[in-house]
C-alpha cells in the first residue's frame, strides 16, 4: 500500500517582495494604483504589440480587483507587479512573471509611454529572470514577443534571454493571427553569465 505524499503548500518556492534594483521597486499593485494603470493599460499606441485592446475606466477597475485577488492565492503561481522609481514613487508600468510549468516561468513587462528609452523595462526584466532562478528555482525562463515589436525583442535580449523559435500563428486577437518569437535562458547559462557579471564587479 502506497501511503500518499503530504506536501505543504506554503512551503513551496515563493518571491520575497518587493524586489529591488538600481532605480526601481518592483511591488504588489494597491488599490491607489488604478490611476497609475491607465497610462499604459489604456494606450492603444503601448498596447500596439500586445494581445488585448486598451482597457477602459470599468474594465481597468475589474482587471485590478483580480489583481489584488490573485495576491491571496496560496500557494501563488503568478506576480503581476506594479514598476516604481524609488527616486520619485511613482508607478510607470507593470512586469509579470508566472510558473508555467515544471519549473519554467514566463516574464513579461510594459511601461506608460512617456518612460520608453530609459532602460526601465530592461531592469525590471533583468530583476525577475535572476529571481525566477534564485528565488524559484526554475531551470528555464522565456519570454514570447509580437514580431514586429524590436523594442522588446532588444530588452529581452539585453536581460539575457536567446531567440529560439519563430512561432507561426501563435495566436488569435484583434481579428488576426499573431508569429511571435519565443526567447529563452536556462539555468546553466545564468549561472554562467552571473559568474562573469561577479567576476567584473571585484
Amino acid at each position: 500500500m502506497t501511503l500518499p505524499v503530504r506536501v505543504n503548500l506554503l512551503a513551496l518556492p515563493t518571491l520575497t517582495l518587493p524586489l529591488r534594483t538600481r532605480r526601481l521597486l518592483l511591488r504588489d499593485f494597491a488599490p491607489d494604483d488604478l490611476a497609475a494603470m491607465r497610462a499604459y493599460a489604456g494606450d492603444a499606441q503601448v498596447l500596439e504589440h500586445v494581445l488585448y485592446e486598451a482597457r477602459d475606466a470599468t474594465q481597468l477597475r475589474t482587471h485590478l480587483e483580480r489583481v489584488l485577488a490573485s495576491q491571496r492565492n496560496r500557494p501563488r503561481r503568478a506576480w503581476e507587479l506594479a514598476i516604481v522609481v524609488q527616486r520619485t514613487g511613482r508607478v510607470i508600468g507593470t512586469c509579470d512573471l508566472a510558473l508555467t510549468g515544471r519549473r519554467e516561468a514566463d516574464v513579461g513587462y510594459m511601461l506608460a509611454r512617456r518612460h520608453w528609452g530609459h532602460g526601465y523595462a530592461t531592469e525590471a526584466a533583468a530583476a525577475l529572470v535572476d529571481h525566477a532562478f534564485a528565488q524559484l528555482a526554475v531551470e528555464r525562463v522565456y519570454a514570447l514577443v509580437d514580431v514586429g515589436n524590436d523594442r522588446s525583442r532588444r530588452v529581452l535580449e539585453k536581460a539575457g534571454l536567446r531567440w529560439e523559435a519563430l512561432l507561426r500563428r501563435h495566436a488569435h486577437a484583434k481579428g488576426r493571427w499573431w508569429d511571435c518569437h519565443r526567447y529563452g535562458l536556462d539555468r546553466a547559462a545564468w549561472l554562467r553569465t552571473r559568474s562573469e557579471r561577479e567576476a567584473l564587479a571585484s
